[in-house]
């Protein structure tokens, strides 16, 4: 009788061993989970808000300069405005056809520089959200400032 209730003292401290590791096990997955999406979330704000800040940049650049809407647009992509030699794609993968550039109402007082950047890629790695996405337009402008 003696060996019974011995034999079931030890296999109640396995079964406990093994629910305490189960639970361990589901609080580390959500709690990487949830680490992961900290992630995801600052990089994709962090993204977002470089690309409006070089958006912006060159519009100021563009209104002050009244400078070419290319020079607009390398200011955007590459932080310059000259092409570097043998780029073809500028900061976070942006290419030329997602960098719009234009000058509305020239000669008037209303003239203005546009600089619309749209479908920039980002990456998310969050288990739920996984997969490439694109942002959302971004659109900055600016008056010239008259000679």
């Amino acid at each position: 009788m003696r060996r019974n209730s011995a034999s079931k003292s030890v296999e109640r401290q396995r079964a406990r061993r093994g629910g305490a590791m189960l639970e361990s096990v589901f609080v580390l997955l959500t709690f990487l989970a949830l680490i992961i999406g900290i992630f995801d979330i600052g990089q994709m704000l962090f993204l977002h808000e470089t690309l409006v800040e070089r958006a912006r940049n060159a519009c100021r650049y563009g209104a002050v300069r009244c400078v070419d809407p290319l020079v607009v647009q390398n200011l955007v992509m590459f932080g310059q405005p000259w092409t570097p030699e043998g780029k073809t794609t500028g900061i976070f993968g942006l290419t030329r056809s997602m960098v719009t550039v234009t000058r509305e109402n020239v000669g008037t007082t209303e003239d203005r520089y546009v600089v619309k950047i749209s479908n920039y890629p980002f990456l998310m790695l969050s288990p739920w959200l996984a997969g490439r996405y694109t942002g959302r337009s971004i659109v900055a402008s600016m008056s010239t400032e008259a000679p």
